[in-house]
């Protein structure tokens, strides 16, 4: 039984990492996908963050049963997951505050991966508005582009 155990957890870890390098591949244009540690560094042990950005990111913790990080055949029981952003205090600082969070077990990876899919959506979709508004001016040629058509009232 304990074979069969961690035989389902390491199947749920694979889905996890291919899950988040393919929604990295997916989203290539717009997030980048980090692994970090969150005992000395990072936000979690899988991080989503936007291109070009440093005030949003998507961080995905391992969680162990009757282990630590530092059991080099761990496995993750759960995942812990946290959507954070950066707001500026009134001292100036910008701090990550975190907007959305949760706990999944390992035989619910795949809810996991919709929520880092969700966020990585968002990301493109703010990304893809921030585009739409920026603009450069026309050339300018100091002729005025003339429109025939009804008189505007």
């Amino acid at each position: 039984m304990a074979d069969e155990h961690r035989r389902r957890l390491t199947r749920n870890m694979d889905i996890l990492t291919h899950g988040l390098e393919q929604i990295a591949k997916d989203y290539a244009r717009h997030i980048t996908l980090s692994e970090e540690d969150p005992e000395t560094f990072g936000a979690g042990h899988y991080v989503l963050y936007p291109h070009g950005r440093s005030d949003r990111r998507f961080a995905v913790e391992e969680r162990y049963i009757d282990t630590d990080w530092s059991d080099p055949d761990r496995l993750p029981a759960s995942w812990s997951w946290k959507a954070q952003t950066r707001h500026q205090r009134s001292d100036g600082s910008y701090p990550w505050v975190t907007t959305d969070q949760g706990v999944v077990p390992s035989n619910s990876v795949q809810q996991l991966l919709g929520y880092a899919q969700k966020w990585a959506a968002t990301v493109r979709a703010s990304k893809l508005r921030e585009g739409f508004f920026t603009h450069t001016a026309p050339p300018q040629s100091g002729r005025y582009l003339h429109v025939d058509g009804p008189e505007l009232l």
